[in-house]
């Protein structure tokens, strides 16, 4: 008896335990529950504000653009995403053998589809299993959700460019097993817009309204600030080894603000790469720059220097420099930061070498939209007059270029 009543006693202390820990979980409220933080948290579900999901206000000039890209599509034709330049446009990643979730996603895109029939909108469906996908495969597949080339392209091709396409481009998972089961969003302007759980019927709403309020832009929206879920839309990722291709970046620029190279979107510019303590082409190439700006009042553009030393040439170094070649603040930038960070901004952005004491001595030309658009050797006359002429078609650009293989 002795030794059972304890254990009774131990019982009975647990069962209170028990039922106090249940009644504690009742009493929280749901917006306190990890995974409902965010705007949707504090007010009940709509279209506007599904259920947990967060959605932020990002500029429009920060959101990442789509570049161009092509694969196969279910007829056995190359597909070019130049072609549905002016529309927006919705992005899935599926596998064809997929028993369960593709199945389902890809009747929730059918249903959409169908929602959005008298609205010039594309979908675009990337298998992530390219393999076994085949064009033969994935026409059979398609004609399950009525899916036409002309409105909703199903595609296959080499398993780095679908990789290419997710991974570097949305940033989203490329594998059969753990893929995204979002539906991306790019607008007519070629920005990753916005994503959607296709399983959210809030969202789905929000999906349909819009594509609508897409199709009817008529012009970029430059200044504006858009509410999406796209939340990694313009924010500095502090290790870059795990960024998988630069397509935008951050630095300092001499006065110690910020250069984030999304803010100049709108603004055609120029590019060049020196450091303050090279004794040759460099102070040569910025004598030639401190005499081009004063000439680009006639052709509109900001000059941005990024040193390839940033250890030394730090923003007080850079404004000491800046300062002996008479560098306007606001048409002549000058930029440190990272320094692999700056090596791969040369090697993929601009397509340049770049390394401590040893760079790229080219002008590079970049458009309102964050594209390089050409490069010039300075020292030679002719280029000169081909930069400039470029630098004029630029800034007479209103629209994102549809296929920059022609241009």
């Amino acid at each position: 008896m002795k030794k059972i009543f304890p254990l009774l006693l131990f019982t009975i202390a647990l069962g209170c335990c028990i039922v106090a820990m249940v009644f504690a979980l009742k009493s929280l409220r749901p917006d306190r529950i990890a995974g409902q933080s965010g705007s949707s948290s504090t007010q009940n579900p709509s279209a506007e504000h599904p259920p947990g999901a967060v959605l932020v206000d990002v500029p429009w000039k920060h959101l990442p653009s789509v570049p161009q890209f092509k694969l196969t599509n279910q007829n056995d034709e190359t597909f070019d995403s130049a072609t549905l330049a002016g529309k927006p446009y919705a992005v899935s990643f599926f596998f064809a053998s997929c028993p369960s979730i593709c199945r389902d996603l890809n009747a929730q895109v059918q249903r959409l589809n169908e929602q959005l029939r008298n609205e010039d909108v594309g979908f675009v469906s990337i298998s992530v299993d390219p393999e076994k996908d085949t064009p033969e495969i994935l026409e059979r597949y398609a004609r399950d959700y009525n899916a036409t080339p002309q409105r909703w392209v199903m595609l296959t091709g080499p398993l780095y460019k679908v990789r290419e396409i997710g991974e570097q481009i949305f940033r989203v998972i490329v594998d059969p097993a753990t893929h995204t089961d979002n539906i991306l969003l790019v607008d007519k302007w070629g920005r990753y817009r916005d994503r959607f759980k296709w399983d959210d019927p809030y969202d789905m709403k929000r999906f349909t309204t819009v594509v609508k309020e897409l199709a009817s832009e008529t012009e970029p929206p430059l200044e504006k600030t858009i509410h999406t879920r796209n939340a990694m839309a313009g924010l500095e990722i502090d290790d870059v080894s795990s960024i998988p291709w630069i397509r935008e970046f951050h630095l300092v620029e001499r006065s110690g603000k910020k250069f984030y190279s999304r803010e100049m979107t709108g603004r055609v510019w120029i590019a060049n790469f020196f450091f303050t303590s090279c004794p040759g082409i460099c102070q040569k190439q910025n004598e030639y720059l401190r005499a081009l700006q004063e000439r680009l009042a006639d052709h509109p553009a900001t000059i941005v220097s990024i040193t390839t030393d940033p250890n030394t040439d730090l923003p007080a170094v850079l404004s000491e420099y800046a300062n002996k070649f008479s560098a306007d603040q606001d048409k002549w930038l000058f930029c440190t930061g990272n320094e692999l960070l700056i090596r791969r901004i040369s090697s993929e952005f601009f397509r340049a070498h770049a390394s401590e004491n040893h760079h790229s001595s080219q002008l590079f030309v970049v458009d309102k939209w964050g594209n390089v658009r050409g490069d010039f050797n300075w020292q030679e006359a002719d280029q000169e007059v081909a930069m400039l002429e470029l630098i004029d078609l630029l800034n007479a650009e209103t629209v994102p270029p549809a296929d920059l293989d022609k241009k």
